[in-house]
């Protein structure tokens, strides 16, 4: 179907990947919850044994402490990296021409949007340590601004900015390389869409893993570490270099799945508001 008003192209902005990234988030944020968890408290715990414990304490509502900002989030740093990255690759772009665009897109959007994950993650990690240091979203913002102003909101902003590269040379690259082979045996409809999902989020996970614990870690507040650097030489010097990837195989469940659905429901979103496929 497709509307007989054919909505501008920045609608896209403003309407298109905000709706796509709010129902993925929506049905992922369980599965990050799970992953931040593991992360942040240092634990060999399977993530199912995690997710079970969620259940039994609170129920359903125990996996989404963080929705609000994590959805926010995203209306920023998606909107923003999905458009910045088609307006600096075309389609002549070599595949290095087109990583280097996902790495500048998804560092600009996440520099952007780095407040409000750093909002998620504190509660996040208020849950599930059980620390009642903070009562909700305006709670976290007001003690934030208290105590360190502004630059307060960007505490672990480097590893966030990295992990968004990666994440973004990993997907947005893997969506478009590989979608553009796929349209060379099929059209370019849903079951097209989801391969090149699948393909895309085993990549960005990979490369994201590392920045991802860096992140969380430094975000979850505490005085433990005080650089990206002292971060991961102690994690590395008492963990070991399999610690970088902690939580890849919860990451990859969260992101194959965010992907599949962003970029279906993105599509899908695109062709029905008239305005060209992602290509």
């Amino acid at each position: 179907p497709q509307l007989t008003c054919i909505m501008p192209q920045w609608i896209e902005l403003v309407l298109l990947a905000p709706i796509a990234s709010f129902i993925a988030e929506t049905i992922t944020h369980p599965i990050d919850f799970v992953k931040t968890r593991k992360q942040v408290l240092k634990t060999n715990v399977s993530v199912f044994t995690l997710a079970k414990e969620t259940y039994h304490s609170k129920g359903i509502v125990g996996f989404y402490p963080a929705l609000l900002p994590a959805v926010l989030r995203h209306w920023v740093y998606t909107t923003t990296r999905v458009l910045l990255y088609e307006q600096l690759r075309s389609d002549k772009s070599s595949v290095i021409e087109k990583a280097a665009a996902g790495l500048a897109a998804g560092g600009i959007a996440q520099a952007i949007a780095s407040p409000t994950d750093l909002i998620k993650v504190r509660i996040q990690v208020n849950t599930l340590t059980n620390t009642q240091q903070y009562t909700g979203v305006r709670d976290v913002i007001t003690k934030v601004y208290q105590k360190d102003g502004l630059l307060g909101f960007y505490v672990g902003w480097k590893p966030n900015v990295i992990r968004a590269m990666a994440v973004n040379m990993g997907e947005l690259v893997a969506y478009d390389v590989g979608k553009r082979w796929l349209l060379r045996y099929m059209k370019d409809d849903t079951p097209c869409h989801i391969l090149a999902s699948v393909y895309s989020g085993f990549w960005a996970t990979f490369c994201s893993t590392p920045a991802d614990v860096l992140k969380s870690r430094l975000m979850a507040g505490g005085s433990q570490y005080t650089s990206m650097y002292g971060c991961l030489t102690d994690t590395l010097k008492k963990e070991g270099v399999r610690a970088m990837w902690k939580g890849f195989f919860p990451n990859w469940t969260r992101l194959a799945p965010w992907q599949l659905i962003f970029w279906v429901s993105f599509e899908f979103c695109r062709k029905l508001a008239g305005v060209p496929q992602f290509k």
